[in-house]
């Protein structure tokens, strides 16, 4: 019997060791299988998470696709003593704040012109309303006008298609390095150039747009008391105001006209009396004049009566013998 129970028990311990084996190889097979796919969803994932990154120097406030994108813009108009200087004061508020100037004008006063300042300015959205407010410290505010404008939809958009034009960029650039022939090698050359033509030009519109959303754009004019807007009055009183500056504007517009065609009038009336001076002259001229060789009615001849003879009168009778 103990004979017969090493050879059962050497078996046993044969099976084990297989199976042990078996299972190491199996695991290990598992295990780069595993491994594999980690690395292929890696690669997917540093593509995907190349797609979805926005045009470059878009703000980080107005990258984000959940929030709302607004692009606002107005007018402002101040009243001031010194335009150039309030104008110096607003470029240093708007830098203050993180702005930028955009465009500036300035006229100095003349004898026909008031001086006057515009400003175009970019202010953070942020602070728009606290610099309007400021504003204030350097003048009279007369008047704001604001409008807004909601772009999410168009940021989003454009930023679907910025992901799926990088997409495509990834895809041709692989098929550019995989070609073998020269006429695949010039197709995805210029498959790949126009793809990122296209990539570009979306991604400037982008960065147009985020620039527009992050920074107000706000145009500022800047007067002295005298050519300031004058308040609007409403009612009766606003009304009667109205009509009688309209009154005077029209009345001044017709003294205008009147005075621009002055001169012209009297030369053509200057012009037309000589005229009429000179037609009178040659008709004076070619009229007849009495006695000046024009010959006058001609008499018929004169025709002699008849010769009488003695004892006849008249046209051949007898007078009566004389008693």
């Amino acid at each position: 019997m103990k004979n017969f129970a090493r050879p059962r028990g050497a078996a046993v311990l044969a099976l084990v060791l297989i199976g042990v084996l078996t299972g190491c190889s199996a695991a290990r097979s598992g295990s780069s299988t595993s491994a594999a796919d980690r690395s292929a969803a890696k690669d997917g994932s540093a593509l995907s998470q190349a797609a979805p990154q926005a045009a470059s120097g878009v703000d980080q406030a107005t990258s984000d696709a959940a929030g709302r994108q607004v692009i606002t813009t107005g007018t402002a108009q101040l009243t001031v003593d010194d335009p150039r200087k309030a104008a110096s004061a607003v470029v240093a508020l708007v830098e203050g704040e993180g702005g930028r100037v955009d465009a500036r004008k300035e006229q100095t006063s003349a004898a026909d012109r008031d001086a006057f300042a515009q400003l175009t300015v970019r202010i953070p959205s942020g602070d728009l309303t606290s610099t309007l407010a400021k504003l204030e410290d350097i003048g009279r505010v007369d008047q704001v006008d604001l409008s807004a404008q909601d772009v999410t939809g168009t940021a989003e958009d454009l930023d679907a298609r910025i992901r799926a034009l990088k997409l495509s960029v990834a895809r041709m650039e692989d098929l550019l390095s995989r070609a073998t022939s020269n006429a695949d090698l010039i197709s995805a050359e210029n498959a790949l150039t126009e793809r990122q033509g296209k990539l570009e030009s979306l991604q400037s519109q982008r960065a147009r747009l985020a620039d527009q959303v992050a920074l107000s754009t706000l145009d500022i004019t800047l007067r002295t008391p005298g050519n300031a807007p004058e308040p609007t009055t409403h009612g009766f009183l606003g009304g009667l105001a109205a009509g009688w500056h309209g009154l005077v504007a029209t009345l001044g517009t017709v003294v205008l006209i009147v005075g621009v065609l002055l001169p012209w009038l009297v030369f053509g009336g200057a012009i037309t009396l000589a005229v009429l001076a000179a037609l009178r002259w040659v008709r004076r001229r070619r009229a007849p004049q009495p006695g000046a060789g024009v010959p006058g009615p001609i008499a018929p001849p004169a025709v002699a009566p008849p010769a009488v003879a003695p004892g006849q009168t008249g046209a051949g009778r007898v007078a009566p013998p004389a008693l």
